[in-house]
């Protein structure tokens, strides 16, 4: 499929005489004189080469012609968290020390 871009290699002001020419494969000069017209005639030719540089996108470079865009993975769900388990009851130092027993 043909696609419109203005040209990064036939530049005179911003490629969109070159873009168009190549768009109709005519020459580049044949759409410039047409603009050139247009513009001596009153006829909107300034106004229609502004519009089409902001519309128009600038021809991709070699070799990126497409660009394939991965899918973000997705994030893994959060761990489950064990809930805290109760600290061991301590016994008294004096009742370890002297041997007695904790009723």
């Amino acid at each position: 499929m043909k696609r419109l871009y203005r040209s990064k290699s036939d530049v005179m002001i911003a490629g969109v005489c070159s873009g168009l020419a190549k768009y109709l494969d005519v020459d580049p000069t044949a759409i410039r004189l047409a603009f050139v017209l247009l513009l001596f005639l009153a006829l909107g030719g300034f106004w229609i080469y502004v519009i089409l540089w902001i519309i128009m996108p600038i021809e991709p470079a070699v070799g990126t012609a497409s660009v394939e865009v991965a899918e973000k993975p997705k994030p893994e769900a959060p761990k489950q968290m064990e809930a805290p388990k109760p600290a061991a009851v301590k016994r008294s130092s004096t009742a370890k020390t002297t041997g007695e027993k904790e009723k």
